[in-house]
């Protein structure tokens, strides 16, 4: 174990609700107006419902359960893996071996702390980590470590043989 730690701050939005929470909402009127001034029955009704729901969820559910879930979250990084547990009612574990990220890309966040993440992966983001700057430097350093001992040993000059 390389370091072990959980988010100290908790976004209510990340750049992602900018898009998805305007959507959710528009969403969730048309579907509210339509509920009342057509007053649809059966299947429009259901169906009216239903689009009220996932525009609630998109308008403010979403960042409700992401903000609650990281209430459970954990991080840890090992000599081979990072590894990530999160979830509201039931933990699911997310992990990714070192030897296969790219170097993780700090994006800073309030009150000297940051989001983590790997571009290239997309599976493991570690979000809200405090020390930020410490930790990308110590995923950097053991990504580094870990590519190193899966690349195949250098053959040295003086083993072969000249033909």
């Amino acid at each position: 174990m390389l370091w072990a730690g959980e988010p100290v701050q908790r976004p209510l939005y990340v750049a992602a609700d900018g898009v998805i929470a305007p959507a959710g909402l528009i969403l969730a009127v048309a579907a509210l107006w339509f509920l009342l001034a057509k007053q649809p029955s059966g299947g429009a009704m259901a169906g009216a419902v239903v689009v009220l729901l996932i525009g609630l969820y998109g308008a403010v559910g979403r960042s409700a359960v992401r903000y609650l879930a990281l209430g459970r979250t954990t991080y840890a990084v090992t000599d081979s893996r990072v590894i990530a547990r999160s979830g509201l009612f039931r933990l699911k574990e997310r992990a990714s071996e070192l030897a296969g990220l790219s170097a993780p890309v700090l994006k800073p966040g309030p009150s000297r702390t940051g989001t983590l993440s790997f571009p290239e992966s997309g599976t493991v983001t570690l979000m809200g980590v405090g020390e930020p700057k410490r930790v990308r430097d110590l995923l950097t350093k053991a990504i580094d470590e870990a590519k190193a001992r899966q690349a195949p040993p250098a053959s040295d000059a003086s083993d072969t043989s000249a033909a």
